[in-house]
């Protein structure tokens, strides 16, 4: 006998398909959602908290050492701790689906925007990458997903310059809502998932829960097909936890994480105007560039005489911006030694 998921439905009514049977309606499910539940991850979920969909990255107290979440305008952004490599959704205009590229800062600028290679062409947004450069998990619609958005893990295939075939990452953190962010801190030993799972529009859950190196599944034999759905769907994280101790530890993780991030926050307010004065030189550095682009242009089609006037202004300009690049590859460098040395 087939039971109906707990899971609120949102996006695609089509996962599942009512059928007449002997003048009787049934639903069946999607066979990927009974092969999920088979393999239910066993997972310590200890805490949650509601925030507004418009700003969760805001509430995720990410370390340092794991790179730099931003959301703006639907989509999400991942920089990595360096600030010299990011995978980023973005939508072409007119269009509603996403897609991620990534793009790494060179020379003082961002590489123009290359897809990602590998990961299909449905919707795909939220990308975070492991702090091992080469995991990318991200959220994506389409055939392998069973509601909207569904986690997606993939490797990066250094011999080929392309990702490997994503998989699903199954349930829990899978359901037939809109399943957004998946995140690992490392340092802390902690996760983040996002999902809208159960929540009013516009809103969703942040699930904070213990990572594990191993996957474990919970045994079906152990538990009825109705406590099975429940912790599929994390209907009560309480059902999680098994003495305690493993949680408490975890909090107090959680609980400096948390101070840690909101210590940061304050601090990087602090550091604005050097900030904006590193984005100054590069933005005059930049102008500069198109200027003398623009010269030389004109050089090259001036008559004799010209050039020799040309010349000596396209000389002192060429040194001043040689000389302008070298003081913001000398405050870069300052900056990065600045953020290791906070860290020792």
């Amino acid at each position: 006998m087939l039971f109906a998921l707990v899971f609120p439905m949102q996006g695609n009514a089509q996962k599942r398909k009512a059928v007449k049977k002997n003048n009787k309606v049934e639903v069946v499910e999607n066979p990927l959602i009974t092969q999920m539940l088979d393999a239910t991850q066993k997972v310590l979920f200890i805490d949650s908290i509601v925030v507004p969909k418009s700003d969760f990255y805001s509430h995720i107290p990410l370390s340092p050492e794991c790179g730099f979440l931003l959301q703006k305008g639907g989509v999400g952004q991942y920089t990595s701790e360096l600030g010299d490599h990011r995978v980023e959704a973005m939508i072409h205009q007119g269009d509603t689906a996403a897609y991620l590229v990534t793009s790494d800062f060179i020379g003082g600028e961002w590489t123009s925007p290359v897809p990602v290679k590998g990961i299909g062409d449905d919707d795909a947004n939220y990308p975070y990458v492991m702090p091992d450069g080469t995991t990318l998990y991200y959220a994506q619609k389409g055939e392998k997903s069973i509601g909207g958005y569904d986690i997606f893990v993939t490797r990066y295939n250094a011999e080929n310059g392309s990702f490997l075939r994503p998989e699903n990452i199954g349930m829990p953190f899978a359901s037939e809502a809109n399943d957004y962010l998946y995140v690992i801190d490392e340092p802390m030993q902690l996760g983040y998932f996002v999902t809208d799972r159960r929540q009013p529009e516009d809103m969703v859950c942040i699930y904070v829960f213990v990572p594990s190196t191993s996957r474990h599944v919970y045994q079906s034999e152990a538990y009825t097909p109705e406590q099975l759905r429940s912790l599929a769907a994390i209907n009560c994280i309480a059902d999680t936890w098994s003495d305690g101790s493993e949680r408490r530890k975890a909090m107090e993780r959680l609980t400096l994480a948390r101070q840690t991030f909101d210590n940061s926050q304050v601090e990087s307010s602090d550091n604005v105007q050097q900030l904006s004065e590193l984005d100054t030189m590069r933005q005059k550095a930049e102008k500069m560039r198109k200027v003398l682009a623009e010269q030389r242009k004109d050089y090259s089609i001036a008559t004799p005489e010209a050039k020799d006037l040309m010349k000596e202004s396209i000389l002192k300009d060429e040194k001043e911006l040689e000389e302008l690049l070298l003081q913001i590859r000398q405050k870069e460098k300052e900056e990065r030694n600045k953020t290791i040395n906070s860290k020792l």
